[in-house]
């Protein structure tokens, strides 16, 4: 009944947007026509600037981030290069507010956004690729064009999601001219890492070209016997309907094998007396994930300004993972150990369909959007478990273990959802931006638990919405001020049972947006208030959920991109965080102890340098990274962790069809601890001085 209620009102919703398009149409046809004169508009564009101007993907829309009342950062194909970054927790490492990899090398994708966990809130193109978090994912960045990064609440846009914000990969499309290019990389720990990239443009058009993206990478670890290996493929074609219609389809695969590492206990701080390289667990016992990914993107210019997207995707994951698990209250040398097997399979269908207009109404812009968007996703998720004996950690013996074969937990989680939302912005006397937003959602979350022979389903609605106010004082500065809500819908049974009530979140922002050099300078300063509500934890001692309360986050952010010159780029963020804390909880004692891994000060500054410039011949780079002191508490456990300061430099050549990097990452060899397992007894120490060398071909 459920399905087939929401089912009618979709239809009858996209019947509606049909039938409002051809009305104001048949309206406009039988008005006289209304002859202006031609006016010819030439600007200098940039079709891969350094700085970004545009976040289209995650805003669907072209609206300059200028003019945008919201916090969103853009990581550029050029800072991508930059940066060197093998997966997408290293691309968003120095961005304000985002703390990354704070679980250490898993093999996941580890990240938290304004003070809160938001490992789970990974979209490609603009859509959901995964509700469920009980096993993290880790997306090859090789076929991404530029990565945005949104903080603060997004369901008005994007549906449920938690409140600290999200991170978005817009991948690599067919472009309108022919070109082969490819890399070949090789650095610390027998890295070996190759990338191609073949786009065919027939006609020197994007309509009807076809590009194929590629990569294969195997990398050790200083922790001993672990590695990582990925493999990734991913074609892509634009097909040509004409002037009216656009069509791309997208299609991917990628294959993770890898040993995660995992740490060692703290152990009132004895962790210090063994090596950075001791492994715990069994080299014959590895993770491997399989993912599949079909995207389409659709777009039909109607007459009189009218436009209809539709967006896509299906994603298939099939993992299974064998990790070794650290017991509690570990003294060393010795160490507790549990061997489990998660066997987890997803299938998360996704569509997004919007229908938007400018209109010009003299002194006022207006543009609006009304959309339908829908989630489906299948996950299937068993757990086997058997304990081992434990490990000495001053006599390290590894033998072969088995993968274990008692089920301890199986459950298939149904999770669906339909939002219906309503986009208004107005932009008076070219000064004044208004924003209104509002979105009402339908979820159901249904669990089959096979193991306890049980099910349980909850569906709920929500309404959610944000508002905002710019004001333009020239073309430099826009200062602004938002408010936004969210809510996110759990899996999680509490006490008999039963499905906890959705989290809730909301946030007021106040901040000033800057760009300068004919737009080549992009940044903002920003302040905000964050609230999360009904926050939801797993309890090992009670056996089920618990929402232990609300925790708050309060900070400042400035971030600054700019290509100063045309030999000179320079990336600059800082951020600060002085409350972040559990401000409400069923436990009085963790009231306002502050979040896991979230340091009141963090910084970076990056830049690099081209003697000649064309951008051809040498270039030199170098980046600073500081973060703050920060802890990890878990019940009675609790971990401090140091500040610690990073050095990068990088040097290379360019020539018209070849290039070569030379980069050093942790120049210093700094010793530190990156962060802790989520239950704050393990600590993982960061990563120690590397090195790459990559050669790049192009023509």
């Amino acid at each position: 009944m459920y399905l087939a209620q929401k089912s009618i009102l979709a239809s009858s919703i996209t019947l509606a947007m049909l039938f409002v398009v051809q009305v104001h149409a048949e309206e406009i046809n039988t008005e006289e026509a209304q002859v202006l004169p031609t006016i010819v508009v030439k600007a200098e564009a940039e079709t891969d600037p350094y700085a970004a101007i545009k976040a289209t993907s995650v805003l669907k829309s072209d609206a300059p981030l200028f003019e945008t009342a919201q916090s969103i950062s853009v990581i550029t194909e050029k800072q991508l290069q930059q940066k060197q970054a093998k997966t997408v927790a290293e691309a968003i490492e120095g961005i304000a507010g985002v703390t990354s990899g704070q679980y250490g090398r898993r093999g996941w994708d580890d990240f938290i956004i304004r003070g809160q966990v938001s490992s789970s809130q990974t979209y490609v193109d603009g859509l959901r690729v995964q509700a469920s978090d009980n096993v993290g994912r880790s997306e090859d960045i090789s076929g991404v064009q530029s990565i945005e990064v949104v903080k603060g609440p997004t369901s008005t846009g994007f549906g449920f999601a938690l409140p600290g914000g999200l991170v978005n990969l817009t991948t690599k499309r067919p472009q309108a001219e022919t070109f082969y290019r490819g890399s070949l990389s090789y650095g610390s720990y027998a890295l070996k890492d190759g990338t191609f990239d073949i786009n065919y443009a027939p006609n020197q058009s994007a309509k009807g070209a076809f590009r194929i993206v590629g990569h294969v990478s195997d990398q050790d670890d200083a922790t001993d016997y672990i590695y990582f290996k990925n493999y990734y493929i991913a074609p892509s074609y634009n097909f040509d309907l004409g002037d009216k219609d656009e069509l791309s389809v997208i299609a991917s695969y990628q294959h993770r094998e890898f040993i995660r590492q995992q740490g060692l206990p703290y152990s009132d701080g004895d962790y210090k007396n063994y090596p950075h390289g001791l492994f715990f667990g069994a080299p014959n016992l590895s993770n491997t994930v399989d993912n599949y990914r079909f995207g389409a993107n659709y777009t039909h210019y109607f007459d009189h300004d009218w436009t209809l997207k539709s967006n896509f995707a299906v994603n298939q994951t099939d993992a299974d993972n064998n990790p070794i698990l650290a017991g509690s209250s570990n003294i060393l040398p010795l160490i507790k150990r549990t061997v489990e097997r998660q066997i987890k399979d997803d299938l998360n269908f996704t569509l997004d369909n919007n229908l938007s207009r400018h209109f010009d109404w003299g002194k006022t812009q207006y543009d609006f959007m009304i959309g339908l968007d829908m989630m489906h996703e299948r996950s299937d998720y068993e757990r086997r478990r058997r304990t081992l004996s434990a490990f000495n950690a001053d006599n390290p013996v590894y033998t072969v273990i088995e993968p274990a074969t008692t089920t301890i937990a199986h459950q298939i989680i149904d999770t669906q959802y339909m939002g219906l939302y309503l986009r208004n912005n107005f932009k008076i006397d070219d000064h004044w931006i208004i924003g209104l937003s509002g979105r009402q959602d339908w979820t159901q979350v249904k669990v089959d638990d096979l193991f306890n022979d049980t099910e349980f389903k909850n569906s709920d609605s929500a309404f959610t919405g944000s508002a905002s106010l710019m004001y333009q004082i020239n073309d430099m500065l826009a200062p602004y001020v938002s408010y936004s809500t969210s809510f996110f819908p759990v899996s999680d049974t509490g006490e008999g049972g039963i499905l906890l009530d959705p989290e809730e979140g909301e946030q007021i922002e106040a901040g000033v947006k800057f760009q300068a050099f004919n737009q080549k300078l992009q940044g903002y300063v920003a302040y905000y208030d964050l609230t999360r509500k009904n926050v939801t934890e797993s309890d090992s001692t009670l056996g089920y959920s618990v929402q232990i309360g609300e925790q708050k986050t309060k900070g400042f952010e400035a971030e600054l991109a700019a290509a100063l010159t045309s030999q000179w780029n320079v990336n600059a963020t800082y951020s600060y965080i002085p409350t972040a804390e559990t401000t409400d909880s069923t436990t009085a004692s963790d009231i306002g102890k502050r979040i896991n891994h979230v340091p009141k000060n963090a910084a970076s500054l990056s830049t690099q340098y081209y003697f000649s410039p064309d951008q051809l011949g040498w270039n030199i780079g170098a980046g600073v990274s500081y973060q703050g002191a920060r802890s990890a508490q878990r019940g009675t456990y609790y971990v401090p962790l140091s500040n610690y300061t990073l050095y990068d430099v990088k040097a290379g050549y360019e020539a018209k069809h070849w290039g070569a990097n030379f980069s050093i990452k942790n120049m210093f060899d700094k010793e530190y601890l990156v962060g802790t397992t989520p239950n704050a007894q393990l600590v993982s120490w960061g990563e120690p001085r590397t090195f790459r060398l990559t050669l790049n071909f192009k023509y």
